[in-house]
């Protein structure tokens, strides 16, 4: 009986699953480290490829020495990235022996071009304990039955010379049925095409270099720092953090995002108590200027995340280089820190904060103009409509009351008025929403001369009928 009859090729009903299984896991890697992938794909090896393969080599052990029958192919922008996910690959599985190369550099000169990682695993590592191969699962199953799984790992432009190469040298017909004078002279071409690609390479390193230290500008920065009003009389911040209301904080500002685990969320708390927050409001005012939509559209990986992980994005964009020296051993991953700095090189100098300025004469000369978070500002609008037309002129279902009995997701800051007058305001309002609500408040008060500035931009304005437009001066 030959080694290809004594396979059981039942095993090929499941391959595609565990093909499945190890790309989710693989993406859902280098999304929790910021490696943000071209391509990511995964098959299973056919059966008439495996059988022509072990005729051509004659493995007395194809099960054991095929070890590309699950083969999955990682292809990233620029080389940056493609040794950061090497990196995530050999500290997260079990490499086979002599196994972690790029066969190109095995090549003569004269046939030079090839670059790709090959790194065949055969399983987590020993010391890392993740749920992540699913106990019983097609992945597990997979390491348990074959010799190994290939990942292959290039960039993009290594994949475009990779894939017009095999498809007119490496396998071309054409190429075989030629002179050696003339595939001496394409490989002359293949080797120049090889290094433009290495320059194209080198190019696109440079360019994620500046990308992820950009040119600071100090005194926009400066410009930037925003009003931190004095808490209201009465207005303390007690509200312990815990399991609960920290779920609670996070379904309020991530609603589009999964809930995670009860893991999860103790992480999330052990992040939060690193930087020294212990209290829901402490947390709330830390993110108060962090643009959730920025960071959100900077780290965007095309794989679903949870809130913790939106938690965790946002307190490394407020606290930067301070939050990776904090947290950098916080939860059981051993790599935290470099991933930390990976994930901040696609924040670093990119997340300028969206302040307001409040502009017109119905502005106190005593009120600071601002700048003002979106929430900041509308507090103060809130504040400043009140006095000039009456509390009732501001008053909004669930949003804004004159005594303390918002709903708790709405985490209400108490703004002191006139005399024992207060007003609560919502927390808990996205940029957008917060600048739709002054929007809608000038609207109830026009005419009033006050424009609240967003940049360059009138986001509302208590006497234009219009209400974006660009700002003609203070």
């Amino acid at each position: 009986m030959s080694s290809i009859e004594g396979v059981d090729y039942t095993n090929w009903d499941w391959l595609p699953r565990a093909a499945s299984e190890v790309e989710s896991y693989v993406l859902r890697l280098l999304a929790e480290s910021g490696v943000e992938p071209h391509d990511v794909s995964a098959r299973a090896k056919s059966i008439a490829s495996f059988q022509r393969k072990q005729i051509a080599k004659q493995y007395p052990d194809p099960i054991g020495q095929i070890t590309d029958i699950v083969a999955i192919r990682i292809i990233t922008y620029s080389n940056t990235d493609r040794d950061r996910a090497r990196e995530l690959i050999r500290s997260r599985f079990a490499v086979l022996p002599g196994e972690d190369r790029n066969p190109g550099e095995e090549k003569p000169p004269h046939l030079r071009g090839y670059d790709c990682l090959h790194i065949v695993v055969s399983g987590e590592t020993d010391d890392y304990d993740s749920d992540w191969v699913v106990s019983g699962g097609d992945l597990e199953r997979y390491f348990t039955t074959f010799g190994g799984l290939e990942i292959q790992i290039r960039t993009v432009a290594g994949h475009a010379w990779a894939e017009f190469e095999h498809a007119r040298r490496y396998k071309g017909a054409q190429y075989n049925a030629i002179s050696e004078q003339d595939q001496g002279t394409i490989d002359q071409l293949f080797g120049a095409a090889s290094d433009a690609r290495r320059a194209l390479d080198e190019t696109f390193v440079a360019i994620d270099r500046i990308l992820a230290r950009p040119t600071v500008d100090i005194e926009s920065a400066h410009i930037e720092t925003r009003v931190e009003p004095d808490p209201a009389p009465g207005e303390v911040a007690s509200t312990a953090l815990d399991a609960v209301t920290l779920s609670q904080f996070m379904k309020t500002r991530f609603p589009n995002d999964s809930d995670g685990s009860d893991k999860g969320v103790s992480f999330g708390i052990e992040l939060a108590r690193a930087t020294g927050i212990d209290t829901v409001e402490a947390l709330e005012a830390a993110l108060e200027d962090v643009d959730s939509d920025q960071v959100r559209a900077l780290m965007e990986s095309g794989v679903s995340v949870t809130r913790v992980r939106r938690l965790d994005d946002e307190l490394l964009a407020h606290f930067g280089q301070d939050y990776i020296n904090k947290t950098q051993h916080a939860g059981y991953g051993k790599h935290r820190a470099l991933q930390l700095e990976w994930r901040y090189d696609r924040l670093r100098g990119k997340t300028r904060y969206r302040t307001y300025l409040l502009l017109g004469e119905a502005r106190p000369t005593e009120l600071e103009a601002g700048p003002y978070t979106a929430v900041g500002a509308l507090r103060e609008v809130a504040r400043l409509l009140a006095h000039a037309r009456g509390v009732d002129t501001v008053l909004t279902s669930g949003l804004i009351a004159s005594e303390p009995n918002l709903p708790p997701g709405a985490r209400a800051k108490k703004i002191a008025l006139e005399g024992d007058a207060a007003l609560w305001v919502a927390s808990n309002l996205n940029r957008e929403a917060s600048e739709q609500l002054m929007l809608q408040l000038l609207d109830r008060a026009r005419p009033v001369d006050l424009r609240i500035a967003r940049g360059d931009v009138v986001v509302a304005d208590g006497q234009a009928v219009h209400h974006r437009q660009q700002v003609d001066g203070h």
